[in-house]
């Protein structure tokens, strides 16, 4: 009875010697190779990122730049006894030709693509009729803009077809380049992609104050020169 107790209670019986030592020699090494394998993939990829950071990239005299950048013109817009700035802008749709000879459906404010740079000064009083000559509501947020909520042009402000939306506010933060576009709930994405989009410009003294260069690349600094002294003249309307 003894005997055979001893015999099934025997260490190792049935293990081959130094199993135990292998298998750990094997775990070892697939950690090893596991780990150079790692450190093999992060070397490549860091070598790749830095091969794309440090690459120059130019398509100077490849790329073909046929369509001429298109600047929107400043919105006319009139100005009330009380000093009161008032745009005019209509939602409605239209075609345009992105190609010659292809035409597009698209939606614009005061045309078929697009709206009006709005303009103006901080301290100023503004007030915009939006119409709506859509077959669908839409909305139009300042976006930006320091503003009441309920002059905002949020969701829960839509604009009827038909219908016509005025808020008004006075201009009160420094200059800034901020734009107008719909904000319909679940939907604003689809009417800015059709073309309801337009800047709000916004200056102040220290905006008035910076030189104008000449060149094709100071269109708008040119533009806001141009717009300052006509200002100053009592001019309302539509830049040429």
């Amino acid at each position: 009875m003894s005997r055979h107790l001893s015999k099934s209670a025997a260490p190792g019986e049935g293990t081959p010697p130094g199993a135990p030592r292998r298998a750990f020699r094997w775990k070892r090494l697939v950690a090893v190779l596991g780990s150079l394998v790692i450190v093999f993939a992060v070397a490549v990829g860091g070598l790749f990122a830095w091969l794309w950071t440090g690459a120059e990239v130019s398509t100077v005299g490849r790329a073909p730049f046929d369509n001429a950048l298109v600047i929107p013109p400043l919105a006319g817009s009139t100005v009330e006894k009380d000093g009161t700035r008032v745009f005019d802008l209509r939602m409605q749709a239209g075609e345009t030709e992105f190609l010659a000879g292809k035409s597009t459906a698209t939606w614009g404010f005061n045309g078929s693509y697009l709206g009006p740079t709005l303009r103006a000064e901080r301290g100023e009083k503004v007030r915009v009729r939006v119409g709506n000559r859509l077959d669908e509501a839409s909305s139009v947020h300042w976006h930006g803009m320091h503003l009441p909520a309920r002059m905002d042009g949020g969701p829960h402000q839509m604009i009827a077809p038909g219908a016509t939306w005025t808020p008004h506010w006075t201009v009160d933060q420094p200059a800034a380049t901020l734009w107008y576009h719909p904000h319909p709930h679940g939907r604003t994405e689809e009417h800015v992609r059709r073309g309801l989009a337009g800047l709000f410009l916004l200056d102040d003294d220290k905006s008035a104050r910076l030189p104008c260069r000449s060149g094709t690349a100071s269109t708008i600094c040119r533009s806001s020169c141009r717009t300052s002294v006509s200002r100053a003249r009592g001019w309302t309307g539509t830049a040429a």
